[in-house]
């Protein structure tokens, strides 16, 4: 699989055998179209925009309701778990972290105010690789602080099931 970032919440996950992009902001090429706001726009590739299961190409899908105008994906593409999560407001509960369990990856927006509400997720959720989507060098900076690592920025990453890290988290910064 291999994931971009494109801006500050949209995530393309290209895999062998689809393509998802979660949030784009227009109309782009893709198997499946997930966006977190249920007011989003509808374009003419398959989109879904709030809480259910789906099956897309062979990747299931799981719109996991985390606020009123709020959707996490769990999602699994050519076997790797990958979580979304974008504009979080609080910690997931139980049901959700139920939903998010076994995560490979994990996809999260990053807010300077909301540095500690993202540390108690990676916590809750214990990705193997954290993706931090973020709109500032501020915020970059405190990530990698947070790590002790200076990793540098990549434009996409590309992962296999049998390449993710077994005792360690590994931090991926795209851009």
């Amino acid at each position: 699989m291999d994931i971009t970032f494109s801006n500050k919440d949209t995530i393309k996950l290209n895999g062998k055998s689809a393509t998802i992009v979660i949030n784009p902001a227009s109309e782009v090429k893709a198997d499946l179209l997930l966006f977190s706001n249920p007011e989003s726009p509808q374009y003419e590739t398959k989109s879904f925009n709030g809480p259910g299961e789906y099956e897309v190409l062979g990747s299931m899908v799981d719109g996991v309701e985390v606020g009123p105008d709020n959707t996490a994906y769990s999602l699994v593409i050519d076997d790797i778990h990958v979580a979304y999560l974008a504009n979080m407001d609080s910690q997931l509960t139980d049901d959700q972290l139920e939903r998010m369990d076994g995560v490979d990856i994990m996809i999260v927006s990053v807010d300077s105010d909301k540095a500690e509400l993202i540390n108690k997720l990676v916590g809750q959720v214990e990705p193997r690789i954290l993706i931090p989507m973020m709109s500032s060098e501020a915020e970059l900076g405190k990530i990698k602080a947070e790590y002790g690592k200076d990793v540098e920025a990549v434009e996409s990453y590309k992962v296999a099931k049998k390449d993710l890290p077994v005792d360690t988290q590994q931090l991926v910064i795209l851009k």
